[in-house]
């Protein structure tokens, strides 16, 4: 009897611990002088220390930071137009914001300080004083489980609620719209790259996509879908697909415009309800049926696209060129293949990352650019190399730097050394080498697509075109956001200036880029730190040769030991 009280107890107590973990995990303490005092060290340097996004390093920054005296919040698993909730708060905080200067502090500040800063984030609004009631949260009920069918449903919506005009038609974010898009606070902002998931920000799994959709982006162009910001809104998808019908049609007769005009109706009044739900207006038990099935369609169909957005990324953001990565060129006999040539699709890429070159003046805190995946086939004459990089924007020059009166376009420059450096500890050419240390430079620009400069680098504002041109064939092409850029060479040159290659060799390698769009020149551009590759090393055909040849021999003398036993018994 006494045991079995002991145990009652114990399993009260465990759940009132319980209980209190799951209040803590909710919701923010009061605030406190704590939260404060973690705010101001950690966090005011870029968000100010009255939360207006004014901080010291904001000029710099884009996007730019949060301003929380606007109470309008990005992520968020509640619907449009309401507040985040603690716990969607805490998660920014602890987790970042991939492809922005907001990082994760999980490793830096504990949970605690991270719950005191949510509460004291929340100061900086009235809004969450003033709120009587929970936020509405985004109900997950009525997931589509992801299928190929699922997918393809969702690629048409894609189309169809205009997700291309600012995406692009594969997602890379580059839309005919992409170029125009300025956030609430006058600020040029970019689509995301629906290919690259792991820059996604509040998640990546179909449930955080699909909370996007619902509840929108706040201070951003990406609408809540609701309302007017909904193709054909309040419909069904059959009377949406037959509006279409009639909206395609060069003329219509009077009974199709009166059915028309009875859409239109529809629509306006499912419109003008979700308009009063935002604003807090209570609904009548019609208006709020009216509501419920209009959003009933916006969340099958949000479900679909959330599948199509997840299937356009790979399920894992790829490793760098180190150690088992590295690029290595793989051998074939005869012709290399051209860069639109199905071979390539055999070959996995290296994938080198880039950051903002921010040592030299002028420097470029706000890259859009943050990578480039390479291939690489020769043979025994020739070497071909296989680029490719995303950018939102296709840019030739057009237009020039106010600074330096210099084009604004885009350019891919790739980094070898005149001499391959021996020995582990041997320095590599840092800054496009130095006065003992220069580099063989190949220069891409978007105007001239065909061409490759080579040129000799002796220091960052120092490289001299190479007399000798012509040894690089060149193509490069850009589709749907991305830029392929194919260049073969001879292994072997008569320019000593030239990088002479030979298998097994492992070569430095390091990269720049330019986005003319987002005002890159000189300097102002994105880097990587030096990688390697190697031409990959022939298998010898000896390796064919021996273990045959070496099981004939030790059968022979097998045999002849077994001849010399028998004379010997004989």
């Amino acid at each position: 009897m006494r045991t079995r009280n002991v145990v009652t107890l114990l399993m009260l107590v465990l759940g009132l611990l319980c209980a209190v973990m799951l209040v803590h995990a909710q919701n923010a303490p009061e605030a406190s002088e704590k939260g404060k005092e973690v705010y101001e060290q950690s966090c005011a340097h870029c968000h100010g220390t009255e939360g207006r996004g004014d901080g010291s390093a904001a000029e710099n920054l884009l996007p730019k930071p949060r301003d929380f005296t606007r109470g309008l919040y990005k992520i968020r698993s509640t619907e449009s137009g309401q507040l985040p909730t603690d716990q969607d708060l805490f998660d920014i905080i602890t987790i970042g914001m991939p492809g922005s200067s907001m990082p994760g502090w999980e490793t830096s500040l504990s949970a605690d300080d991270r719950w005191e800063v949510v509460a004291y984030i929340k100061t900086f609004y009235d809004g969450f004083k003033e709120s009587e009631t929970p936020p509405r949260e985004i109900s997950l009920e009525g997931k589509i489980a992801y299928s190929e069918e699922s997918v393809e449903t969702g690629k048409g919506l894609y189309v169809e609620l205009g997700c291309v005009e600012c995406h692009g038609n594969v997602g890379r974010g580059d839309g005919t719209s992409a170029p125009t898009l300025t956030d609430e606070w006058g600020f040029q902002t970019w689509p995301a790259n629906l290919t690259q998931s792991w820059t996604f920000r509040g998640g990546a799994d179909t449930e955080a996509i699909f909370k996007r959709f619902i509840g929108g982006i706040a201070g951003s162009p990406m609408p809540a879908f609701e309302g007017d910001s909904f193709l054909h809104f309040g419909l069904t998808s059959e009377e949406s697909k037959r509006l279409t019908e009639l909206e395609n049609k060069d003329e219509m007769t009077e009974a199709e415009e009166a059915e028309s005009e009875q859409f239109y109706e529809k629509m306006d009044e499912a419109v003008n309800i979700a308009l009063n739900r935002v604003e807090g207006i209570e609904l009548t038990a019609a208006e709020q049926q009216t509501y419920d099935d209009a959003m009933k369609v916006v969340y099958e169909k949000s479900w679909h696209l959330a599948n199509y957005v997840k299937s356009l990324a790979p399920e894992e953001r790829p490793e760098p060129a180190i150690g088992k990565n590295v690029l290595r060129s793989q051998y074939v006999q005869g012709e290399l293949p051209g860069m639109e040539d199905a071979a390539w699709e055999t070959l996995q890429s290296s994938h080198f990352p880039l950051v903002g070159q921010v040592v030299i003046e002028p420097r470029q805190f706000n890259p859009t650019i943050d990578s480039v995946n390479i291939k690489s086939f020769y043979n025994d004459k020739e070497v071909a190399f296989l680029f490719i990089w995303d950018d939102r924007t296709h840019t030739t020059g057009d237009e020039t730097d106010e600074t330096t009166g210099k084009p604004l376009e885009d350019a891919l420059a790739i980094q070898f050394p005149v001499k391959v450096p021996q020995g582990p500890t041997a320095p590599k050419p840092y800054f496009l080498g130095g006065g003992r240390l220069p580099v063989y430079l190949w220069h891409w620009k978007a105007s001239a697509p065909e061409q490759v400069v080579e040129l000799t680098a002796k220091g960052i504002n120092n490289a001299e075109v190479q007399a000798a041109q012509g040894a690089l064939q060149t193509q490069g092409a850009y589709t749907d956001g991305q830029y392929k850029l194919w260049v073969k060479r001879a292994l072997k040159t008569d320019d000593k200036k030239d990088l002479q290659l030979e298998p097994g060799v492992f070569v430095p390698i390091a990269f720049s880029a330019w986005d003319g769009a987002n005002g890159d020149v000189d300097t102002k551009r994105v880097i990587s730190s030096w990688y390697t590759f190697v031409l990959e090393p022939v298998p010898s055909s000896r390796r064919f040769v021996y273990p045959p040849l070496i099981a004939v021999l030790s059968l022979g003398l097998l045999f002849g030991l077994r001849a010399v036993v028998q004379r010997r018994n004989s």
